[in-house]
């Protein structure tokens, strides 16, 4: 990679870690092309640029997110650690991502556009899920999994989710706990121990 190429590589990844910041707390609307450059050091123009235009931006912005959160996920998930620590961890994780995300940062995920749906569809299919079933398989080795859920389970479990949170009149409703109690059913009524019948 030439001089020049690494300076571009290096504003764009300027540009997508300042409206990353943002984009967490405040509602994407309010937030203008002019304010992102300057807190990116850039000029206005380098984001139409490299972007074409700020819906685009955001979206480069989840899938950026979502990318860097994959590795560390996939990274966790081929440790040595035993089951239970990793259902700890994911559980920890996903607590953190609901509490740096507010009220208004959620309304800015865009899961009605076709792409947005389309793109984490492919990446909970080719990412999470995989990753998901080995973990039962280690939880059922370990003996703390007890029975069997399907990948395509999950999958329709995680599209029903994806199309209640695109619903309006639930996003309005998605505070910060209750989106940590959606991750804790999520979390633990896939992989969680079934309860022995007495």
């Amino acid at each position: 990679m030439n001089g020049f190429e690494k300076r571009r590589q290096q504003k764009k990844k300027q540009i997508l870690e300042s409206l990353t910041d943002m984009i967490m707390t405040r509602n994407f609307k309010e937030i203008g092309v002019r304010e992102i450059a300057q807190q990116a050091g850039v000029s206005p123009g380098s984001i139409y640029n490299f972007f074409g235009n700020k819906e685009v931006l955001a979206k480069e912005v989840f899938y950026h997110q979502m990318d860097e959160a994959g590795k560390d996920f996939v990274k966790m998930m081929n440790s040595d650690l035993p089951f239970e620590e990793k259902m700890n961890k994911m559980y920890e994780v996903s607590v953190t991502n609901q509490e740096s995300l507010s009220s208004e940062g959620i309304k800015n995920f865009i899961f009605t556009d076709p792409a947005f749906k389309a793109y984490i569809e492919q990446y909970a299919q080719t990412v999470v899920i995989p990753e998901i079933m080995k973990l039962i398989e280690q939880g059922k080795a370990e003996g703390k999994v007890s029975g069997g859920v399907s990948a395509e389970a999950i999958m329709m479990f995680m599209n029903g989710i994806i199309a209640m949170i695109g619903n309006p009149s639930v996003s309005e409703k998605l505070t910060v706990d209750l989106r940590k109690e959606l991750g804790h059913l999520f979390l633990y009524g896939i992989l969680g121990k079934k309860e022995q019948e007495g």
